[in-house]
């Protein structure tokens, strides 16, 4: 069972009649809060991830901008969660990893997992995977997207080809196939659980620009998959 501690509640971040709250859904190795913020109170339940690992961190600024300019104003049938930091201890200390060096996207409970140094000696031994985890069985999201860099492109597990598509379609962005990986939520959820997941990855150099730019090529993207209708 999912233990939320949910630290406000408050109605009209963008519509008086909108649903809107933040919850603490646990604590990293380091005992820092991972939040996730809730809007829309809908049947199609969405989720969008970044900074899972901490060194690529352009996803957390990227959705604080996406929210500013009204990204998640449009919620009619449907439920938005961004988790804007996964890996909070990484992302402080600038490292892939946790604090005890396991990669939390490596480290989820699929048929792919490999041991190994990075990945831990077993599923869920990084206490942020097991808090994603009981995230995810908790709410069931339908479509999840994962904010990577360094690469450029847009990838794709489970019944995500037409989303994909979609979103490449909108954006400009193009697919770029990179594979299921070990332990991962594309494994996870796409894979294992045949829910849509798309992976966004973000090239280095946009870590050097103004966040208006940043915006500018990947707001368009977040907001169609947002209100995405197959």
């Amino acid at each position: 069972m999912l233990l939320l501690f949910i630290v406000s509640i408050c109605f009209g971040f963008s519509n008086e009649n909108e649903y809107f709250q933040r919850m603490v859904i646990g604590q990293t190795e380091l005992k820092r809060d991972i939040v996730v913020e809730q809007f829309g109170d809908g049947e199609e339940v969405i989720t969008i991830i970044s900074s899972i690992h901490g060194n690529e961190s352009i996803g957390t600024p990227l959705l604080h901008r996406f929210l500013q300019e009204d990204g998640v104003s449009n919620l009619e049938g449907r439920t938005v969660f961004l988790l804007y930091v996964a890996n909070p201890d990484g992302y402080v200390s600038e490292m892939r990893g946790n604090s005890n060096n396991i990669d939390i996207n490596r480290n989820l409970p699929t048929e792919n997992f490999g041991k190994g140094i990075f990945n831990g000696k077993e599923p869920l031994s990084a206490i942020e995977s097991a808090v994603l985890i009981d995230f995810i069985e908790e709410y069931q999201p339908d479509r999840t997207l994962i904010i990577h860099q360094p690469l450029n492109g847009i990838d794709y597990d489970g019944a995500s080809k037409a989303l994909a598509e979609h979103l490449s379609e909108k954006s400009g962005i193009r697919i770029k196939r990179l594979g299921a990986r070990s332990g991962s939520i594309g494994s996870y959820l796409g894979l294992g659980l045949k829910k849509q997941v798309i992976t966004l990855e973000i090239p280095e150099r946009y870590s050097n620009v103004s966040m208006d730019r940043v915006c500018e090529k990947y707001c368009i993207l977040l907001t169609e998959f947002v209100t995405y209708s197959p």
